[in-house]
């Protein structure tokens, strides 16, 4: 397994570009990308595909905040050899920047794609947007709700970067807890509706 400080690194970019994110997607700014995902399709459940929450304006934001990022670390990477060493990015076999820009947005495109099963499914089983179900189904989906985007980056990483399966199990366990206290805090702040 690669050394923790290493594996940390690749969460804090990911951290970074997801609260960075929320904040986007609060903002007034482009505000005509705000509208569902779905475009309001109600399926013959009579229930939407995704509901409100996933909006074009996250969707789009996460792609290009993820990719500026990873382009910022792989700048601060060429400056600082120390973050060069703690990356398992090697941002010189990335032709930085061109090829950085071109991962991260993939990188970012994995995140918001891995989470749109878990929202079809909680609409299924009448679970509103932004909301959790209570007792273990409620448990499960709140787990599931940070692991996610987690797993779908975890799935695209070997593409730029040098990580084994065990780095694999180990990035999604740290990236899950990194990305529920991340929510708790980004709820602290108001910028999401429920903690977690």
């Amino acid at each position: 397994m690669s050394p923790l400080p290493q594996l940390m690194f690749l969460i804090a970019i990911l951290v970074c570009a997801g609260s960075s994110n929320m904040v986007f997607v609060k903002a007034r700014l482009f505000s005509r990308l705000s509208r569902p995902m779905d475009g309001g399709v109600v399926l013959r459940d009579g229930k939407r595909l995704f509901g409100d929450n996933k909006t074009w304006k996250g969707f789009f934001g996460m792609i290009v905040l993820t990719a500026v990022w990873l382009a910022a670390a792989g700048w601060v990477a060429s400056k600082f050899p120390a973050i060069d060493r703690l990356s398992l990015i090697e941002f010189d076999d990335l032709s930085f920047p061109y090829n950085t820009w071109f991962y991260g947005a993939l990188w970012g495109l994995a995140y918001v794609l891995a989470e749109l099963p878990n929202s079809f499914i909680k609409r299924r089983i009448n679970i509103p947007p932004g909301k959790n179900a209570k007792g273990l189904k409620g448990f499960m989906f709140l787990v599931m709700d940070q692991a996610d985007s987690v797993i779908g980056c975890v799935l695209v990483l070997p593409l730029f970067a040098h990580i084994t399966w065990l780095d694999g199990i180990v990035l999604v366990a740290l990236g899950s807890a990194a990305h529920y206290f991340a929510n708790l805090l980004l709820f602290a702040v108001r910028l999401k509706n429920q903690p977690g």
